[in-house]
């Protein structure tokens, strides 16, 4: 019989290839480095082949489907029952692959463009900074509460806090330089974030999908700060996971 479909798990430099035929048996598996797998399916038939939804499959998506390839990702969470016990390892996951793809009731990832993609990681970067700014604001009071200064929650009271810092004449110097250095910090991320924030709103006003989501009560393009819990809470909303399975949530949040 003939190939029809591969599973193909990728990683950073080793990637392993499952290959099975219609009836869904095994025709071979094969470890490839990375300079031979665009060699290795340039010379295959166009078939299909099965992913497992990442950062990384999108790019691969896209390389495949150059070469002619129907390239199909699957959530993790839907490959993960198909792993065997016990067999935990490349060749597994890229067995698993072919078995989710094979199910009738089988839901695929789409492959998110360069574009897409692009706006994603000004998502993910401006989360990432976020967090560290909320890390910088809790140093800083934790280091300003061990000398008996307070003030109300909020990174806008963080100039309130420098100037009991500033006035605090028993304040240790290097406490105190410390103390400048976490905000000073702290403020040139506050203009990163803003820089970001820009650029996402921008894109959202620019964007059809974007605009259609911003019809929803409650939902912008950029998460109010401080407001995780609720985030949370509505990741687990059924609506907002299958927009986030179709790849339409992921430049959008709850304000």
């Amino acid at each position: 019989m003939s190939i029809t479909m591969i599973g193909l798990d990728t990683a950073k430099s080793v990637f392993q290839v499952h290959a099975v035929n219609e009836s869904g048996k095994a025709e071979f598996r094969r470890k490839l480095q990375r300079s031979e797998l665009i060699p290795f399916f340039e010379k295959q038939e166009a078939r299909m082949v099965v992913l497992e939804a990442c950062g990384a499959a999108h790019h691969w998506a896209r390389m495949l489907t150059g070469l002619g390839h129907d390239v199909k990702l699957i959530a993790p969470e839907a490959v993960r029952p198909f792993v065997k016990k016990g067999k935990k390892n490349d060749a597994a996951d890229a067995a698993a692959l072919c078995a989710a793809a094979s199910r009738p009731d089988v839901k695929f990832v789409p492959a998110k463009s360069l574009e897409q993609q692009g706006v994603l990681a000004l998502h993910s970067a401006r989360s990432l900074l976020v967090k560290q700014q909320t890390m910088l604001a809790n140093a800083m009071r934790s280091l300003a509460t061990e000398f008996g200064l307070t003030v109300p929650k909020g990174i806008s009271k963080l100039g309130e806090l420098m100037e009991l810092v500033d006035a605090d004449a028993a304040f240790p110097k290097r406490a105190l330089q410390a103390a400048r250095g976490m905000l000073d910090h702290c403020r040139a991320l506050a203009e990163s974030i803003e820089t970001f924030e820009a650029e996402i709103v921008a894109h959202a006003r620019h964007d059809e999908t974007a605009r259609r989501l911003a019809t929803i009560p409650g939902i912008g393009p950029v998460p109010d700060r401080g407001d995780s819990c609720r985030h949370r809470r509505l990741q687990k909303c059924k609506t907002f996971r299958r927009l986030a399975r179709s790849g339409a949530a992921t430049a959008f949040h709850r304000r």
